[in-house]
């Protein structure tokens, strides 16, 4: 009889390696499969480019682009008619030379202009580039008392969506028939070669000045006086602004948010309903605090709510929602000051005694609907604890952070009965077999001492674990330094973890290249395959963009004799930063010093962090600016910032570098 051929390994995360293959080939051929399903493609009329996360194809006719959804509905597009200043328009005419070259595509208009399209996970991005400054009619430049005409773009709309400007004039929602906002046109920004932000701003038009009443057209407008040529034009075509479906004052929607594929999971830990479970009554607000969470999909590149997630034993004051993290059909909300006194998986959820200990829920979802599935709590609860106030999942584990836990064991399943080292903090990590979990390790830093905050963060990929310990002391730089110096209070730390034939050790001890005292690295972490990102929010360098000098180290706050622009001049306190960490052969080594295009005081840049492949997103909660004045208009205080870098790809050690500035299409202060 012949043998039953072998079943295919089955993979649980993009993440996860294949068998037989090494770490960096699969990167590779992961790499070059998203290129390839994101490029290009010739067609009879010019080109065509599909996008499998918005779930668009886009065609290219050589005049302009019109993108439609998988499952139809609509049309949108733009299509370039002319530009100029004033009464100087150049009317597009004839057809640009294209050039498609994998992911980017781009229409040589003339000498001056250049419009180009780029095609990846991120979406579709769409802007231009003006080598050198349009003619236009000198007098009307120099008039005395009268502002110079601006620099305007008008775009033709195709498509059946129509127009409407946003009311701070950076954006243009998209809109159906039936009125129903189905993408949004935002996040404008244009600089000058220089970097200088320039003052830009959209308004209807029509399509044919000298036609009125042809098809919707919005004009683009950018205030170019004193800059430097070329300047560059991008508009970012957001997807979707989320709300919960109960909004309520102080519920704090989005202080948690997490992705995978086409749902979004946001907590809001402030919700108040009493509700329990799935899709439960929202209207009932007597458990102040409870929490909450709220399941989103994308079909067609439509945003709809499709659930919204309570605790099975919903309590006020327990915060679910704290976080939140999902893989797949596998949510998990942390709910930090749940109070039971259960221990392990599915324990008794009715005797709260254990004010604060904390807890994690699991949810699944099967053919669209969502069920709980476990209830977490960790093996040795304890009162304030504040088990799941991080938490993580990478296909069937789930590590979740208790970052008040006490106990003075070091390392990988140590003693938890001694709790001599108050707020040293531990990790625990739960396995799915089957739909039963269970846990399978309790992971404790090192060095563990007292107040260290182990467990502030977590992140997974695949068999790699990532703890944040943004109280840690030590002095140490770099890679597996000496830990035993404390000199160097509330630094912070992070731990790598790596699992082998279900058996988890301590990998690496990453601390910043520029430790010093109060930065708080591992504040936040993330990790994607073989590289970490851990942010510091308190780090305080002037330093900006990627990879600063080092300096000459020994620098005091406000110290005007250290050298301008590095790691070691710390005249902007509590600006935050970034660390990025790779790893090769099973050794890890820093790789990128990240900082914003716009560091400033009190930013801190660095509270949040995420990473996918070969792209980081930072966040800065309190960056100031108002976006109408660009980044250096500091006008709508702790408004909130996010920063996205890229790898080069084959660029041997890899180079980073920052792609965008991202703003709300609605900044407002203290958002």
């Amino acid at each position: 009889m012949a043998a039953a051929p072998a079943r295919p390994q089955q993979l649980t995360s993009p993440d996860q390696v294949p068998e037989g293959l090494a770490k960096s080939d699969w990167s590779s051929i992961r790499a070059a499969y998203e290129a390839g399903r994101h490029a290009f493609q010739p067609t009879a009329n010019g080109w065509q480019a599909r996008n499998p996360g918005q779930q668009w194809t886009t065609t290219f006719d050589r005049r302009g682009f019109v993108a439609a959804p998988k499952a139809g509905g609509w049309t949108w597009g733009l299509e370039l008619q002319g530009y100029g200043f004033g009464a100087h328009q150049q009317t597009i005419a004839g057809i640009p030379a294209v050039q498609a070259e994998g992911s980017r595509l781009t229409y040589q208009w003339d000498s001056a202009v250049q419009e180009w399209f780029i095609n990846d996970q991120r979406g579709l991005e769409h802007g231009f580039t003006v080598s050198t400054r349009p003619a236009a009619d000198p007098a009307a430049l120099t008039a005395p008392g009268i502002p110079p005409p601006s620099l305007s773009f008008l775009l033709a709309v195709r498509g059946g969506l129509r127009p409407h400007v946003t009311p701070d004039a950076l954006g243009v929602e998209f809109r159906d028939a039936a009125g129903a906002t189905v993408l949004n046109y935002a996040g404008l920004k244009v600089w000058d070669a220089e970097g200088k932000i320039l003052t830009s701003h959209f308004e209807l038009a029509d399509s044919s000045p000298t036609a009125p009443g042809t098809p919707p057209a919005v004009r683009l407008l950018v205030e170019e006086r004193g800059a430097r040529y070329p300047i560059t034009i991008d508009p970012i075509a957001q997807q979707a602004y989320l709300k919960a479906s109960n909004t309520g004052a102080g519920d704090q929607f989005g202080y948690s948010v997490a992705i995978s594929g086409d749902t979004v999971v946001v907590g809001a830990w402030n919700e108040d309903s009493n509700a329990t479970g799935v899709n439960g009554t929202q209207s009932d607000n007597s458990a102040s605090a409870a929490g909450a969470a709220y399941v989103f999909v994308r079909s067609a590149g439509t945003w709809t709510q499709q659930a919204y997630l309570k605790a099975s034993n919903t309590g006020a004051g327990d915060n679910f929602g704290y976080s939140v993290a999902i893989s797949g059909d596998t949510v998990v909300v942390g709910a930090q000051n749940e109070a039971s006194n259960a221990t392990g998986v599915n324990g008794t959820q009715s005797d709260n005694s254990a004010s604060s200990s904390g807890a994690a829920y699991v949810f699944v979802r099967s053919s669209g609907l969502w069920t709980q599935q476990a209830y977490l709590k960790a093996s040795n609860t304890g009162a304030g604890d504040n088990f799941g106030y991080s938490v993580a999942i990478s296909g069937d584990t789930v590590v979740a952070g208790a970052y008040f836990e006490g106990s003075n064991a070091t390392g990988v399943n140590g003693s938890q009965s001694d709790n001599s080292a108050t707020r040293a903090g531990a990790a625990y990590v739960f396995v799915r077999s089957s739909g039963t979990w269970s846990q399978q390790a309790y992971l404790k830093a090192s060095n563990t001492e007292a107040n260290d905050f182990f467990g502030r963060s977590v992140s997974i990929s695949g068999d790699t674990v990532v703890v944040g310990a943004n109280r840690e002391s030590s002095n140490a730089t770099g890679v597996n330094g000496t830990e035993s110096n404390n000199s160097a209070a509330s630094s912070g730390a992070a731990y790598v973890f790596v699992r082998s034939s279900g058996t988890w050790s301590q990998q690496a001890y990453l601390k910043a290249s520029n430790t010093e005292a109060f930065d708080q690295f591992g504040y936040s972490v993330a990790i994607s395959g073989d590289t970490v990102v851990v942010g510091a929010r308190y780090e305080a360098s002037n330093a900006t963009g990627v990879n600063a000098l080092p300096g000459t180290g020994g620098c005091a706050l406000n110290n005007t004799a250290c050298q301008p622009g590095t790691q070691s001049n710390n005249s902007a306190e509590r600006a935050g930063a970034a660390y990025v960490f790779v790893r090769s052969g099973g050794v890890w080594s820093q790789q990128a010093y990240l900082k914003a295009s716009n560091t400033e005081a009190f930013d801190r840049f660095g509270y949040s962090v995420a990473i996918s492949g070969d792209t980081v997103v930072v966040g800065a909660y309190a960056e100031d600016s108002s976006t109408t004045g660009g980044q250096s208009d500091n006008s709508a205080s702790d408004a909130g910032a996010a920063y996205v870098f890229v790898r080069t790809v084959g660029s041997g050690t890899g180079t980073w570098s920052q792609q965008a500035y991202l703003k709300a299409s609605n900044t407002g202060a203290d958002d």
